[in-house]
């Protein structure tokens, strides 16, 4: 058995006397970047650490905004109350003034209304017409519809007349990206009380002459009757009601 005398102790001496200013040498020049976090980690703490001190001074300015409206009611005095009162009561009566007054009237106590309302879509441009075999079978199969229609109108003139006066001349475009919409017209005329004679115009084929439907018809209107001038297939085409 080896003896605890023969263990050479002085061989510790440098080691105990050299050997923390070596570490302290490694950790200086590598080992204490070892120790450290990388920068993303370090980031996304500093990140969480000023998220987390904003929530907070969040929740104590929220806490305390109750009590500082509970200061300002409290410090209100009986004339401020007062004044509040008197500011929203007059606000609510100048509501409730121009909700009501003044009174407004479409019309005179002596007139009458004539409303022009019509949609009508005026005839093809071209006339639809039956395919021959021939131009059928240079179709493809979900193509071959028997005839051919070109879809788009004509715009359609409309003119009323009253009582001899020439009152509304208006061209209305079909609507629609291919044109072959209905064309659309709407117009009101106050006129007086009364009777008087009325003549509707519509042209919707495209001629330069003449018109393809009129009507003329003698009407009494009394005060405030709203009488609409239209437009519609049949017979008759155009109507008063």
């Amino acid at each position: 058995m080896m003896e605890s005398s023969n263990f050479p102790y002085f061989a510790l001496i440098p080691l105990l006397v050299f050997g923390p200013l070596f570490f302290w040498i490694l950790y200086s020049f590598g080992l204490r970047e070892l120790f450290k976090a990388p920068a993303e980690i370090r980031e996304r703490r500093r990140l969480e650490k000023e998220e987390a001190e904003t929530q907070s001074a969040s929740m104590r300015r929220k806490r305390a905004r109750p009590q500082a409206a509970d200061l300002t009611a409290r410090r209100l005095s009986p004339l401020a109350w007062a004044g509040q009162a008197v500011t929203y009561g007059l606000f609510a009566a100048v509501i409730g003034y121009f909700a009501a007054s003044p009174a407004y009237t479409f019309l005179g106590p002596d007139q009458a209304l004539i409303k022009l309302s019509l949609s009508h879509p005026g005839k093809r441009k071209v006339e639809c017409r039956k395919r021959s075999r021939e131009e059928l079978a240079k179709l493809s199969p979900n193509m071959r519809a028997p005839k051919s229609c070109p879809r788009e109108r004509w715009p359609v003139l409309v003119e009323l007349v009253v009582d001899g006066d020439l009152v509304y001349r208006q061209t209305g475009e079909p609507r629609g990206l291919s044109d072959d919409g209905a064309s659309s017209f709407y117009k009101t005329f106050p006129v007086p009380a009364g009777p008087h004679r009325i003549a509707l115009r519509v042209r919707d084929k495209g001629d330069s002459k003449g018109f393809d439907h009129t009507r003329e018809s003698d009407v009494v209107l009394v005060p405030a009757q709203s009488l609409v001038v239209g437009f519609k297939a049949g017979n008759p085409a155009v109507f008063l009601k």
